[in-house]
């Protein structure tokens, strides 16, 4: 059966009809359960509750905005930190950063070890030296060099191993000078004529490495002897002595150089101050005394006094050692220890805690 197009012109036509009729029905009378669009409406933005909460609306969502920012900003800063990795340091690498110069003076030598105490005192270095790590050290007595400084520590320790057995052996054999030509003295004397105390302390001043530059390492002289000169106000006996250097030369170059003095003596300082003392009080320094033992006489030699001698000088070295001028190394070290103040997120993780709260309550305050 073949569909004729006739047919369709009804339906078409009722559609048609319908449609105008709805439109004409929306115009006029609006949809059922709608109200009509309101005539004039810009009358309620201007009155004083409109453009009240107009406003407040407006900076509520500025400061949405700021809060949403730093926000944003301070969660992403928080979760690159750390910038900086941590690693397991290796012993010895906290210690300071300083080259230390022990300095024997006069009486110090193998003859007089025994009164002075010159085992005892290595004794108490080498088991300072066993547990060093960036210090570096040298030794100089009088005016030779027993070994320049150096960071090698085990040789420092079996070097001072070795005086000190060589002093000990010359103790049980009465210092015999037969036995003092049997030996290898050599490690750590070469010659027995006095020296003054000023050319020893610029011997070992000079042997500091980079002593007129700045390298980022302090510097410090421990001596261990006699410092009064013949010139000191209170030497008994005043008189004059050959120097290599005069004593303002020798100020000039320990200033110069940043070189802290420190001095461990084997008597007790009464008196006014000599020329020493005062050169160690410049440079920040320390005086340390400790008591004589034997002697040509053997006075004092008991047991009883040797323990109270070993303990004094082992005191002695510790307090010296352990307070040693700072550098430019330790201080940078310093600044960059762990923690380190902005790799840790606890500050930015506040900030946006807060601002997370603030953000909170500008929504809230928009559904007022």
């Amino acid at each position: 059966m073949e569909l004729k197009w006739p047919i369709l012109l009804l339906p078409i036509l009722i559609g048609v009809a319908v449609a105008v009729w709805a439109a004409r029905r929306r115009s006029h009378h609006g949809w059922q359960g709608e109200l009509p669009y309101l005539a004039r409406s810009f009358r309620l933005t201007e009155l004083p509750e409109y453009r009240r909460a107009l406003r407040l609306h407006e900076r509520l969502s500025v400061a949405a905005l700021v809060f949403a920012i730093v926000l944003v900003a301070t969660m992403t800063i928080a979760t690159l930190r750390p910038t900086r990795t941590y690693e397991n340091k290796p012993p010895g690498s906290d210690t300071p950063f300083v080259d230390i110069m022990l300095c024997f003076g006069p009486g110090t030598d193998f003859f007089g070890s025994a009164e002075v105490g010159l085992a005892s005192v290595l004794t108490s270095l080498r088991d300072k030296v066993d547990s060093f790590g960036n210090q570096r050290i040298g030794m100089t007595h009088e005016l030779y060099r027993v070994f320049p400084v150096t960071g090698d520590h085990q040789w420092v320790s079996d070097r001072m191993s070795e005086i000190i057995e060589i002093a000990e052996k010359l103790q049980k054999d009465g210092n015999s000078f037969a036995a003092r030509l049997s030996m290898n003295t050599d490690v750590y004397e070469r010659r027995w004529s006095s020296v003054s105390v000023v050319d020893t302390l610029a011997m070992c001043t000079i042997g500091l490495p980079a002593a007129g530059t700045d390298n980022g390492r302090a510097r410090q002289i421990v001596f261990i002897g006699d410092t009064r000169l013949p010139d000191d106000p209170d030497w008994s006996n005043p008189s004059s002595e050959k120097r290599i250097y005069a004593k303002e030369t020798l100020t000039e170059v320990v200033k110069a150089a940043r070189v802290q003095v420190n001095a461990i003596v084997p008597r007790q300082v009464t008196g006014p101050m000599g020329f020493v003392e005062n050169l160690i009080n410049e440079t920040g320094g320390q005086q340390i005394m400790y008591s004589k033992v034997g002697g040509f006489l053997g006075e004092n030699a008991s047991p009883e006094h040797l323990a109270n001698q070993e303990e004094e000088l082992s005191k002695a070295v510790t307090v010296i050692l352990d307070k040693p001028p700072s550098s430019t190394l330790d201080e940078a070290r310093q600044q960059t220890a762990a923690p380190f103040q902005w790799d840790v997120p606890g500050v930015f993780l506040t900030i946006a805690l807060l601002a997370a709260t603030g953000l909170a309550a500008c929504r809230w305050g928009m559904r007022l």
